[in-house]
């Protein structure tokens, strides 16, 4: 049954305004949690987002400091009397006679920064260099190490012939150092330049960033402006390109990447961004435990409304309640039960006092309808005793009918006119074979009775298709089967309410009348039981489907008649075969 046929039909008032409630409430709480949840995330993100810039360009400055410092030493070197002298040497005279006095100021250089490697300047016109450092050239690696080096270097700034390297070409591989260079420009021929001005330090412009200033641990990268890695606490990133690079377009920014919130910040007039990489889990882990609390109290707050709205419900419903019960008790057969007024309020006391004068209306329309069918046996026996015919019994029920319309008896006259169809079909003029529409209308007029006798308990439900209504069906087939699911299915189960189902199929020129119901079902072992008997008359069966069974037999074979199965509830399915 889907749900809406449950709400139709099975629930009553209390089930209903419970779910209405339940939902209702759940709704605004999750709505609540989730409005809640989605505002305190934004405001976190947009909190950290700003501390993160903040602290971008702080690192930016720092690293813009840093390289202009580094810049400066090498212009100072390049300013170097002695050292303009020994790149502008054409002789090697002139050269030897400066070495001793460029050494001694790169000496003095090296005094000064201490995080100075060597120092080494070139003479492109002889192709010599002097080098001094903290380590032999050999331990450096510079022969080997500076061309290859200087090809993979990098313009530093926008503007200028600065460039930068930050690798481990040097020291055979053993460490990543800072390498400046910057061509020997003579101080007389700016356009001219003799040499190359070389440095290499101790700096991978990350290391002074105190990661400990931000809220939450994260990556930190350095990078040129084509998505290079420069610089980075994994020295094996260093070289790759990061994957977002496209996306680094302005000066400053923020994307999301992968389940990751990246910031970035340029380096001043520098060809290098900063880059911070954090993951979501990492940004939002210290707010897990308020949202926690937050949806823990909100299930607390929809915990005890429940709870007090289920209360509310139930005792406003008290009154239909004990109307419903002494319902139940008149549809179990009690038409003396009467409902109690006190302790009832204004309106219960209505619907009670109105239950009341029904039941009072109905004792005295059952002494009637006593009184009319002590008279109409009478009026049967003796037209049977007078052989009278059939068509006079119609007439007389007829009467009855109109009668009882005009006296006011509006259940007298449906109930007598609905028992005067019964019977015409049930002598339809002789005939043993009868229309599935006439047959159909025989089991409408029997249930009218029914659910005039029991309070409308039985739901008829009818699937047969128009083209069908034409078959013929050995009479009296459908409604004894109707009557064992009212009287062995829905009557027994838990609210003696239900639904009968009648349903037509054709396969392979056979025909499928099916009866189905949702009462309380029997066993798989009863099942096989009537299955397995329902042709040899056994008593144990049921006479009357039995009786049905077997004049199908008798009519169109054995391989037609009746088979029974479990419902796809708890009721049962009984399948009639017929040839078309």
């Amino acid at each position: 049954m889907s749900f809406w046929e449950k709400w139709n039909q099975s629930w009553n008032f209390e089930k209903k305004m419970d779910y209405v409630i339940i939902c209702t409430i759940t709704v605004i709480a999750a709505a609540a949690i989730g409005i809640s949840t989605f505002s305190f995330i934004m405001s976190i993100t947009d909190q950290n987002s700003r501390y993160v810039a903040e602290q971008l360009s702080i690192m930016a400055e720092d690293c813009a400091d840093n390289l202009e410092q580094y810049k400066a030493l090498a212009t100072s070197i390049i300013l170097d009397p002695h050292v303009q002298n020994y790149c502008e040497s054409d002789t090697r005279e002139e050269l030897y006679s400066e070495m001793g006095n460029v050494y001694s100021t790169f000496l003095n250089m090296l005094y000064i920064q201490h995080n100075a490697n060597f120092i080494a300047v070139t003479n492109e016109s002889l192709d010599q260099y002097i080098y001094n450092g903290n380590s032999a050239v050999s331990e450096s690696g510079f022969e080997t190490a500076y061309e290859k080096d200087y090809e993979g270097s990098m313009q530093a700034k926008k503007k200028g012939t600065l460039r930068v390297s930050f690798s481990n070409n040097y020291h055979w591989g053993r460490k990543y150092t800072l390498t400046l260079y910057f061509p020997a420009y003579s101080v007389t021929k700016l356009v001219t330049s003799n040499g190359m001005i070389i440095v290499n330090l101790n700096d991978n412009l990350l290391m002074r960033f105190n990661q400990n200033s931000l809220q939450y641990s994260s990556n930190l990268y350095l990078t040129d402006v084509e998505g290079n890695i420069v610089s980075t606490q994994n020295e094996e990133q260093i070289g790759r390109k990061i994957v977002f690079a496209d996306k680094i377009v302005d000066s400053q920014g923020m994307f999301w990447q992968d389940g990751k919130l990246v910031s970035y910040q340029r380096v001043k007039d520098w060809n290098f961004y900063i880059i911070n990489e954090v993951s979501a889990w990492t940004l939002y882990q210290n707010c897990f435990n308020t949202i926690l609390i937050l949806i823990l109290v909100t299930l607390a707050i929809t915990g005890v409304a429940l709870t007090l709205a289920k209360n509310i419900t139930k005792r406003l419903y008290r009154p239909i309640n004990r109307v419903v019960a002494k319902m139940n008790d008149v549809s179990g057969g009690d038409l003396g039960t009467r409902i109690e007024l006190e302790d009832m309020d204004s309106d219960g006391r209505k619907l009670a006092g109105g239950f009341n004068i029904m039941m009072d209306e109905i004792d005295v329309l059952m002494e009637r309808v006593k009184e009319e069918q002590r008279q109409f046996d009478m009026m049967r026996f003796n037209a049977l005793q007078s052989q009278i015919q059939p068509h006079f019994l119609y007439n007389t029920l007829e009467c009855i009918h109109w009668q009882a319309l005009s006296s006011g008896s509006l259940e007298i006259s449906t109930m007598v006119k609905a028992l005067a169809q019964y019977y015409r079909i049930c002598l339809s003029e002789g005939k043993d074979i009868i229309p599935l529409q006439m047959e159909l209308e025989h089991v409408r007029n029997y249930l009218i009775i029914q659910n005039m006798r029991y309070g409308n308990i039985i739901t008829l439900m009818e699937k047969v298709p128009e083209e069908y209504l034409s078959i013929t069906i050995p009479k009296l087939t459908l409604q004894p089967l109707v009557e064992n699911s009212i009287y062995h299915g829905i009557r027994i189960k838990e609210g003696m309410t239900g639904t009968v189902e009648i349903e037509v199929k054709e396969k392979e020129n056979t025909i499928f009348l099916t009866v189905k119901d949702n009462g309380g079902g029997m066993e798989p072992e009863r099942i096989n039981y009537i299955n397995q008997n329902i042709s040899d008359m056994e008593r144990d069966v049921g006479y009357g489907i039995s009786n049905i069974n077997k004049r199908i037999e008798l009519m169109y074979g054995e391989q037609y008649g009746l088979r029974f199965r479990q419902g796809e509830g708890k009721g049962i399915c009984v399948e009639i075969r017929l040839p078309k």
